[in-house]
């Protein structure tokens, strides 16, 4: 993570207990999954956490034990799009999900159907999808 980055999430604050690379590497190879290696580093770097993002944005991060669950959870949305993992939501039900083979960044409603609804691109990166959560009410 890029220093901006950092500033934009030091309001996200974790109460889950940090994570390993190999913690990770393991849950992907369960998953059948890989991560982006930049959302890897924010996950061992700050785990997990809830909280405001700069002006704009909030973010819930989930902890690496419950993607599994949270993707569980949203699976009329998740099978719409399998090519997405969902490892974030916002406070208002915006779900955020990297795509599996691209290592893209997308946003899209929780609720979505996707014969009506589309999902947004937040960057290529995990600092530019950090940026977009600021700019987005802009």
């Amino acid at each position: 993570m890029n220093s901006q980055t950092k500033e934009l999430l030091k309001q996200v604050i974790s109460n889950a207990k940090p994570v390993s690379l190999n913690e990770i590497e393991a849950f992907e190879k369960k998953q059948g999954l890989i991560f982006p290696n930049d959302l890897k580093n924010a996950l061992v770097e700050i785990h997990a956490g809830k909280g405001e993002v700069g002006k704009n944005g909030y973010l819930d991060l989930f902890p690496i034990n419950e993607l599994e669950e949270m993707n569980e959870a949203y699976e009329f949305v998740m099978e719409q799009i399998p090519d997405y993992y969902l490892f974030a939501k916002d406070a208002a039900d915006t779900g955020y999900a990297f795509h599996k083979q691209k290592h893209s960044y997308h946003a899209f409603g929780l609720m979505s159907n996707f014969e009506f609804d589309t999902l947004d691109n937040y960057g290529s990166t995990f600092d530019e999808f950090i940026s977009s959560l600021d700019t987005e009410y802009e």
